[in-house]
């Protein structure tokens, strides 16, 4: 009996992997979803399946820790992974110099070494089939380095380096990588960082974009051929300018913008 084709999305709980899992079930995939909050992500799933009548595993999973990520590629063994997304990841609104070193390495592991290990689990099937579509979801912030976000910035810069290094590995095999760089979004990621609601709207150099949205311009790109995609005409143009500046000026801006939009002050807390 022939496999339905299934796609992958970590941190599938809601927000942007949400939209990833809903965009790939609409087109007929059956569903792999992780997180860790069990309530909300089997309402996810619940949703996904009555809407688009396709099967969807839920996997809960702490991807900080080396024996659930291996306990959720022995499951994607079962499975012909057409797609994978790792969207899962976290922040940490703190300076270096005063953080829990701890969390940390956490950040680093969930951002950087789950998408590596997954990526590794799924890549030999793609290329021995001919297809494949990797998403790896880093940040705006790669190009617009802000205040107490040194670790999830390096990191976020990894992935899309690692992308860009395997679009070049995989050239020729059929499978395709992209990294999406979002710029603000309204997710719940905002919030766990300690930005209220009623502060996530559009002002003046500020614009928010919708999940949905950033979904639907990074699949419109991979159908482009793009590798790397900077979701909005406004944070494309935002980075550009703000990249031109010699990085005197750039920090010296950033550090005063930081402060009078998000209270980023370097001193101890």
């Amino acid at each position: 009996m022939l496999q339905n084709k299934t796609a992958v999305i970590t941190g599938a709980t809601s927000g942007i992997g949400a939209a990833y899992a809903s965009k790939f079930a609409q087109q007929g995939y059956d569903l792999i979803i992780t997180g860790r909050r069990k309530e909300k992500i089997e309402a996810t799933a619940t949703q996904i399946r009555q809407k688009y009548n396709v099967n969807v595993d839920v996997i809960l999973t702490e991807l900080s820790e080396t024996e659930e990520i291996k306990n959720l590629t022995d499951f994607m063994k079962e499975k012909e992974i057409g797609v994978l997304v790792n969207n899962a990841g976290f922040g940490a609104n703190s300076l270096y110099q005063t953080s829990d070193l701890t969390i940390m390495e956490q950040l680093a592991k969930v951002n950087v070494i789950a998408p590596m290990e997954l990526i590794h689990a799924v890549l030999p099937g793609m290329v021995v089939r001919g297809k494949g579509t990797i998403i790896n979801i880093s940040s705006e912030s790669v190009y617009m380095i802000i205040p107490k976000n040194a670790v999830y910035t390096a990191a976020k810069s990894f992935l899309k380096s690692f992308t860009e290094g395997l679009h070049l590995d995989l050239m020729g095999t059929g499978v395709k990588v992209m990294a999406v760089c979002p710029g603000l979004t309204h997710t719940d990621f905002h919030e766990k960082m300690g930005m209220e609601k009623s502060r996530q709207i559009n002002k003046g150099q500020i614009k928010w974009m919708s999940p949905e949205e950033v979904v639907d311009i990074s699949l419109r790109d991979m159908k482009k051929g793009k590798v790397v995609c900077i979701p909005g005409n406004h944070t494309k143009m935002l980075t550009h300018l703000l990249n031109m500046m010699p990085r005197r000026i750039y920090y010296k801006f950033m550090y005063n913008f930081s402060c009078k939009n998000f209270g980023k002050k370097n001193k101890t807390e």
